[in-house]
């Protein structure tokens, strides 16, 4: 077989794969998603003292957690309010929330981003409200309340089947906050660990031969690969998401 035909072929290939997924990619689409993230606060264990209370604004709490969850538009086509034909609600069962919620971050002041609760038998919520949402348009929301047996989101929005839970919702700048220094020092170990074996330079240690190697194949990729998994996961949601704690 001529060379060349095989070429062009392997060429019109790639260029047909790169033509569908970009057409995948810029199709018109509502694409509403979200993601939480729950950290506990303070609680009382097994081992605690009956005379020990917890208060939280005068209410007797056992228990207190903070949920960020973050909700945004990943696809194209824009998610306006009167396509929302049942509340979007963030459902915190068996919990009761100890303050109304905060917006920590929204991608931009005219979306009108809003976040109320809502008191139901045994299932406290979270509605959500907006204007509009454009691509990657959305809202941060901190909760804090007792212990739930299961946070989830309901709602219907016309041209969309659901509303996609898309993993656990990170922030990035406050997760490297103490990471990027330890990057950086292990970065520079790793380099004149590279150096040295590169050049000899103890030649004669075996020990301290095998101590760089050790940095170099298992000490630097962990702390630098689990520092960076944050990035990774934080490149799933926009920007204006990673805000200050």
């Amino acid at each position: 077989m001529d060379w060349r035909f095989l070429v062009t072929i392997i060429i019109t290939v790639a260029l047909g794969i790169v033509a569908i997924v970009l057409a995948l990619k810029l199709a018109k689409k509502k694409k509403p998603a979200w993601a939480y993230r729950t950290t506990r606060i303070i609680g009382l264990g097994t081992s605690a003292p009956s005379e020990l209370k917890l208060t939280f604004n005068g209410q007797p709490i056992n228990n207190a957690y903070r949920t960020g969850f973050i909700f945004f538009n990943r696809g194209n086509e824009t998610v306006r309010s009167d396509d929302v034909t049942q509340s979007i609600l963030i459902h915190f069962q068996g919990a009761k929330i100890l303050r109304p919620p905060m917006v920590l971050a929204q991608s931009r002041q005219a979306i009108g981003a809003s976040a109320e609760q809502v008191v139901g038998d045994d299932d406290n919520a979270v509605r959500l409200g907006f204007l509009y949402l454009d691509h990657n348009d959305g809202m941060v929301v901190e909760v804090l309340h007792t212990e739930s047996q299961n946070i989830k989101c309901s709602g219907n929005i016309i041209g969309s089947s659901e509303i996609c839970y898309v993993g656990q919702f990170i922030n990035p700048v406050a997760e490297l906050k103490w990471g990027i220094p330890l990057i950086v020092v292990t970065g520079v170990l790793l380099g004149g660990a590279i150096v040295a074996l590169t050049l000899r330079v103890w030649k004669e240690s075996i020990i301290l031969d095998l101590w760089m190697l050790i940095l170099i194949v298992v000490f630097a990729p962990l702390t630098i690969g689990k520092h960076l998994s944050f990035v990774r996961q934080g490149m799933k949601f926009p920007k204006w998401s990673r805000f200050k704690e």
